[in-house]
């Protein structure tokens, strides 16, 4: 094991995910380093030193950080969660590594900044700030429903209402007030307050998973994706897209275009985006992996390509690894609560377990925990997940059709639960 390191800046909320990334690390021979809140039991065998910070206070977890530098040969800083791009970009400029300038970090955080270099591309819906129900009425009259509005700094669908008519405006306010703060969630210390209005775009949605390395981007996959109603919860996605070849080449092109103006440079990104009769809507983009085990499981499955081993690479301004070995199609779907109470397991997973063609199933909440639903809470009601591999799209597509119809979450209702 070489003595070089990388230091990460906290680890994704799912273990399987953060796992993942040390793995990666480890299997280029790079020790880590992590700057973090916790140490979970997990990573301790796999981080060579760890240091509490709460990385929100991003000067004093810069002054950590830099402290960590000093002690150790450190080749690169990586990025992995959505609040910590900012400060990962000003680690990179404090300690002249490869990284994301502050400038476009800004950009990659704040979807109406990141939205205003893209005017004049013919790509965004309509749009517009807002941070009172006075403002959101001034811009429904201009943009017109239906619309979504949505916290300009939220991550992981945290907060996305739909707006329908006149009388869904002031609900979808009054729960974004409560949301939109750092009390409900750590995220929202970032641009607190801050909501940004966009008109609702339909098509297919999709996201394109990539690397900008040296000024050229590379997109190694187009996931398609499908969310839940109202809330656009993620539901289900499957790689590689099965959209026409030549839509992909524009989707490619576009999102060359997008992630060029917004100056991205020695990161990840993962951007979302609709196709419709309008062509190319894009949503917003992230200076980091995506989520959802579409990084760490879906990409390499389908592609044989190590997503997060090239995020390393990047983090350390080594070349890419990003020769495609296999033509599969993986997918994930997301088993949801139903109802809110005491999560108990889930039901139907024998048919999965036996039959060939699973090849992961997730608890994305330990047993007994009790979750909730949209508008309390954006991230319990996903309880489980399921990945499946397929030769082609109609067989991953039976596949997780049997999940979507087969597997349920158990869950007690909230008085047995309170009881219990």
């Amino acid at each position: 094991m070489s003595d070089r390191c990388v230091l990460f800046v906290n680890l994704r909320r799912i273990p399987r995910e953060g796992y993942a990334a040390l793995l990666a690390a480890r299997r280029l021979g790079h020790q880590v380093l992590l700057l973090g809140r916790t140490l979970p039991a997990f990573a301790r065998p796999l981080v060579r030193d760890f240091r509490v910070a709460d990385t929100a206070e991003i000067d004093r977890a810069l002054a950590f950080a830099m402290d960590l530098i000093g002690e150790y040969e450190v080749a690169g800083v990586a990025s992995f969660t959505e609040a910590d791009v900012p400060l990962v970009a000003a680690i990179a400029k404090e300690a002249g590594l490869a990284g994301l300038s502050p400038d476009a970090a800004v950009r990659a955080r704040d979807k109406y900044a990141m939205k205003e270099p893209l005017v004049g591309l013919g790509v965004l819906p309509e749009f517009e700030r807002v941070r009172d129900l006075a403002g959101l009425r001034a811009a429904v009259d201009r943009i017109g429903m239906p619309a979504v509005v949505k916290p300009a700094g939220g991550v992981g669908s945290k907060g996305i209402f739909e707006l329908r008519d006149a009388a869904s405006l002031e609900p979808a306010m009054r729960h974004l007030l409560r949301i939109a703060r750092p009390e409900f969630d750590s995220v929202f210390r970032q641009f607190a307050g801050d909501l940004i209005v966009e008109e609702y775009i339909d098509g297919d949605e999709f996201s394109v998973e990539g690397f900008v390395a040296g000024g050229a981007v590379h997109v190694v996959a187009v996931t398609d994706k499908l969310t839940t109603h109202p809330f656009h919860l993620e539901l289900q996605h499957v790689v590689p897209s099965g959209l026409p070849a030549g839509v992909t080449a524009q989707i490619v092109e576009h999102t060359t275009q997008i992630v060029t103006r917004l100056g991205f440079d020695s990161c990840t990104f993962h951007l979302e985006a609709k196709w419709g009769r309008r062509g190319f809507r894009f949503l917003e983009v992230a200076a980091r992996p995506a989520g959802d085990y579409i990084a760490c499981h879906l990409v390499p499955m389908a592609t044989g390509v190590d997503f997060f081993e090239n995020a390393i690479r990047v983090a350390v301004g080594a070349p890419l690894h990003i020769g495609r070995d296999r033509a599969l199609h993986a997918g994930i779907r997301f088993v949801l609560a139903e109802r809110s109470g005491r999560f108990d397991g889930l039901s139907g997973l024998g048919p999965i377990l036996h039959e060939p063609g699973y090849e992961h199933v997730n608890l994305d909440v330990p047993i007994g925990t009790r979750v909730l639903l949209p508008p309390d809470h954006f991230g319990l009601q996903r309880v489980g997940s399921v990945c499946a591999l397929h030769a082609n799209r109609a067989g991953l597509n039976a596949l997780l059709e049997a999940v979507a119809t087969g597997v349920q979450a158990d869950v007690a209702p909230e008085e047995e639960a309170s009881a219990a």
